[in-house]
C-alpha cells in the first residue's frame, strides 16, 4: 500500500488540512494514469497541475466525469486540524500520527510494508522526521514503513494528492461549500 500526502494551511486562522489518497497500485501506475490524463485533457506534460488555475481546474473538471477515474482503485481522505498557528515539525508529526491511526484502523492491510510519500514540508531535517514516523508505525502497528518527503514538482502522484487536498480544503475552509464533489465522495475513506 502507498499513501500520498499533501497539506494546505491557513496559518493566520490556525487551520491545516492534511490529506491525499492511498492505493494498492504502485507509483508508476498512478504517475502513468495522471500523465495520460494530462495528455488526454490537453495539459502540457511539463506543467505542474496546481501551477496555474487554468490547468488544475481543467483537470478536476475533466476527471470528475472520467470513466477511467471511476475504475481507479484509490481511497481519498482529508483531515482538518485547528490550532496550527506556525509550522512545527512536532505538531505536524502528531497530526500525521492521528491520521495514520485512523487509516490503519480503517483499512485491512495484510502486506509487510507501507510506503508513505509526503509532499515537501517546512521542517529543518527531513531525515530525522522520516525516521520518527517510520519508528512510530513499526512500534504501533508492527509493520515496516518507508516514509519519504519528496518535491511534487516531479512526482505526478503527489500533484494528484495536491488536487485531492484542494477538494477537502474547500469543504473545511470555505463556508459556502457543504459537501465533497461526488467523484471524491465516492472514493472517500
Amino acid at each position: 500500500m502507498i499513501i500520498y500526502l499533501d497539506e494546505s494551511k491557513r496559518i493566520w486562522k490556525g487551520e491545516i488540512v492534511i490529506g491525499g489518497f492511498l492505493s494498492f497500485h504502485n507509483t508508476h501506475y498512478i504517475d502513468t494514469f495522471v500523465k495520460n490524463k494530462k495528455k488526454e485533457f490537453g495539459i502540457p506534460e511539463k506543467i505542474e497541475l496546481k501551477s496555474t488555475n487554468k490547468f488544475w481546474k481543467l483537470f478536476l473538471d475533466k476527471i470528475s466525469f472520467d470513466k477511467d477515474f471511476e475504475k481507479l482503485k484509490i481511497s481519498t481522505f482529508g483531515y482538518h486540524f485547528e490550532n496550527y498557528f506556525f509550522d512545527s515539525s512536532e505538531t505536524y508529526m502528531n497530526f500525521l500520527i492521528k491520521i495514520f491511526i485512523k487509516i490503519f484502523e480503517e483499512i485491512d492491510f495484510w502486506g509487510n510494508k507501507i510506503i508513505i510519500v509526503q509532499d515537501n514540508i517546512n521542517i529543518s531535517d527531513n531525515r530525522v522526521f522520516e525516521n520518527k514516523i517510520n519508528w512510530f508505525i513499526k512500534k504501533k502497528f508492527w509493520f515496516k514503513s518507508e516514509f519519504k518527503i519528496r518535491n511534487s514538482k516531479n512526482i505526478l502522484s503527489l500533484q494528484f494528492a495536491d488536487l485531492i487536498v484542494w477538494e477537502y480544503k474547500k469543504l473545511y475552509f470555505f463556508d459556502d461549500v457543504n459537501f465533497l464533489e461526488e467523484y471524491i465522495l465516492t472514493k472517500n475513506l
